[in-house]
């Protein structure tokens, strides 16, 4: 089972994202729906509020979209996550098509590590170099795609160089980022930050300040967004 815990700081229970059944879609959907209802906030209070704490999410993450959209999306993955593959490659595609090229999202993804993934720090490392050099994305593409390989490695940290030069990177440039400690400050930011969200479980997705934790199906991702944002909006 993975765990999480809703926005108030409460805890609670989701079952396995691939199993998706339809007692955690209809959560999912009350959740979006509820965000709805109640309004959106800016870009400039990009912020969690929990029972205990407010936390605040400005800054963090590689970001994609139009900053001035309607709705933010912060998702916290670990790249050693088979459901944050799947979710990759199946649903994230067509999210960019419908809200996050035309400017109707904006998604910022952190990268983290959860601590049950072998060599996931050195991904996590890697990508946030690549970022450095605005290769992220297709950084995060290859690190999915090549999961299985990367995990089994003896010697990751080559295999992942190698994922950094085919994404474009200048290879030196990654290196001196690889070996130093500024990449290693910042994920340990990151990985605070999900600790601080009370992060059991991989993808989680902060949306508008409500936290909602799973891979769902892209059609089921697509209905609550599209209510979130016909609210944030005024159905336009």
């Amino acid at each position: 089972m993975a765990f999480g815990r809703v926005a108030n700081g409460a805890p609670g229970r989701f079952a396995r994202a691939n199993a998706f059944p339809s007692g955690f879609m209809r959560r999912f959907l009350f959740v979006l729906l509820a965000l709805a209802a109640s309004g959106t906030a800016t870009h400039a209070q990009m912020r969690v509020q929990l029972a205990e704490k407010v936390v605040t999410l400005d800054g963090f993450g590689i970001a994609k979209g139009k900053p001035g959209a309607p709705v933010w999306i912060v998702e916290l993955a670990d790249f050693g996550c088979g459901y944050c593959a799947k979710f990759a490659a199946e649903t994230m595609p067509a999210l960019d098509s419908i809200y996050t090229t035309p400017g109707k999202v904006y998604w910022r993804f952190v990268p983290f590590v959860l601590g049950m993934f072998p060599n996931a720090k050195e991904a996590a490392i890697g990508s946030l170099c690549a970022a450095d050099q605005g290769k992220f994305w297709p950084m995060h593409d290859r690190l999915y795609a090549n999961r299985k390989a990367w995990m089994a490695s003896k010697s990751p940290v080559t295999l992942i160089a190698r994922y950094a030069a085919e994404s474009g990177v200048n290879s030196a440039s990654y290196g001196r980022c690889v070996q130093g400690r500024a990449v290693a400050e910042t994920l340990e930011r990151n990985n605070a930050l999900a600790r601080s969200l009370y992060v059991r479980g991989t993808p989680t997705f902060v949306i508008n300040g409500e936290i909602v934790p799973g891979a769902l199906p892209r059609d089921v991702f697509v209905k609550g967004l599209d209510a979130v944002f016909k609210s944030a909006t005024g159905g336009r």
